[in-house]
């Protein structure tokens, strides 16, 4: 009996293995493919993240003769990763939900969905808002002098494409705040009782993700202290304390 049983679960957690590694492999092939497909339109991308600084007179650059297809072979990879992603999610989400319990699918259902969503509009936030700022801020910086800006293109891609995955990855901090109200780990009562220490732990967050400059830094943090408020108005809404 005990030797049957041991037989079952270990043929179930081969089982488990085997359709971790299909979903695994299907994540990579979906990735490789957004990748390839990103790498054909690089320069269409290119042009695409070039339109923040297309209207400060601003001329990109080269500097070796591998530079240009090293950065768009870069950018197609990052490019190919955002793409793939909620691919990526679903089939994680695929492979836990059997675990998952009432509530808990709604949970995972809502977040699988919202995820993706927050992270277009934090990097939407920052194509649109925050890049301009922090180009003008860098571009007017000592303009009395009389040294000309000589912008390479693979330094303005990484800067940019920096800002938009960090504003990403930090609007999601609303929705775990959210879950935690949920879930039941704290309460929107307790969280406003930190309320300064959030504060400070935001704006040191948007300190790391944006250049070294304070204008950056405020149009990252501001934004992210707002939905923080929203976030605990909502929770305030969903649980009684």
């Amino acid at each position: 009996m005990a030797t049957k049983a041991s037989d079952e679960k270990t043929n179930e957690w081969e089982e488990h293995l085997d359709e971790l590694r299909r979903r695994i492999i299907a994540a990579l092939v979906v990735f490789s493919a957004a990748t390839l497909a990103a790498f054909f339109f690089s320069d269409r991308i290119a042009n695409f993240l070039m339109s923040p600084v297309s209207g400060l007179g601003v001329t990109l650059y080269t500097f070796s003769p591998s530079e240009k297809f090293m950065t768009y072979l870069r950018l197609a990879v990052w490019t190919g990763l955002v793409v793939s992603a909620p691919f990526f999610l679903l089939q994680s989400g695929a492979f836990i939900w059997p675990a998952l319990r009432g509530n808990e699918r709604k949970y995972a259902a809502a977040t699988l969905s919202v995820v993706p969503a927050l992270f277009l509009v934090g990097a939407g936030l920052a194509y649109r808002l925050l890049a301009p700022v922090v180009l003008g801020f860098f571009l007017s910086f000592g303009s009395g002098d009389a040294i000309q800006p000589l912008w390479g293109l693979r330094e303005y891609l990484t800067l940019l494409s920096g800002m938009m995955i960090a504003a990403g990855l930090l609007l999601q901090s609303p929705l775990l705040l959210f879950l935690s109200f949920i879930l039941g780990v704290t309460t929107p009562k307790k969280v406003a009782r930190l309320r300064p220490h959030v504060i400070l732990l935001i704006f040191f967050a948007a300190a790391i993700c944006t250049p070294p400059d304070v204008i950056s830094q405020i149009a990252l943090g501001v934004p992210l202290y707002l939905l923080f408020e929203l976030t605990l108005l909502f929770g305030k809404f969903l649980k009684k304390d």
